[in-house]
């Protein structure tokens, strides 16, 4: 398994120090059937789940962390904050009839990924976003 981190100041613009080194880890993916719809897919869900920590982590300028864990049979995303906390399970699906203009996050994470779950550890709030597959 490969292993790649980068710690990020806690503000919102720190998703522009992520965007490319989210594309260096995503170019690693092995060679596969719908590679580049699932690159858009993982940078998606790692934009959307930063966001969420930078915008929602209830602790303002504290770092978080990006973290991938990659091998040939998928992908674990974890973004790692030190708010308060949540539970992704307690988010209910958007109003797609008002169309409202946030609150898509977890929905797109929970569409996309395989697994969404939150631990609470020691080193603070864990998102980890699980995606598996099959190399041809």
């Amino acid at each position: 398994m490969r292993n790649y981190s980068i710690e990020l100041p806690g503000a919102i613009e720190s998703l522009r120090i992520a965007a490319p080194f989210t594309e260096a880890v995503l170019n690693e993916l092995p060679a596969m059937t719908d590679r580049d719809r699932l690159r858009h897919d993982l940078a998606l869900v790692s934009s959307e789940a930063l966001t969420n920590a930078l915008n929602h982590g209830k602790n303002a300028g504290s770092p978080v962390r990006l973290t991938y864990s990659l091998d040939s049979g998928g992908i674990m995303i974890t973004v790692t904050d030190r708010g308060s906390g949540f539970d992704p399970d307690s988010v209910s699906q958007p109003d797609f009839d008002k169309r409202p203009e946030g609150g898509y996050g977890i929905y797109i994470m929970k569409t996309i990924m395989d697994d969404v779950r939150y631990e609470k550890g020691l080193d603070g709030n864990n998102l980890i976003l699980t995606k598996k597959w099959a190399v041809n």
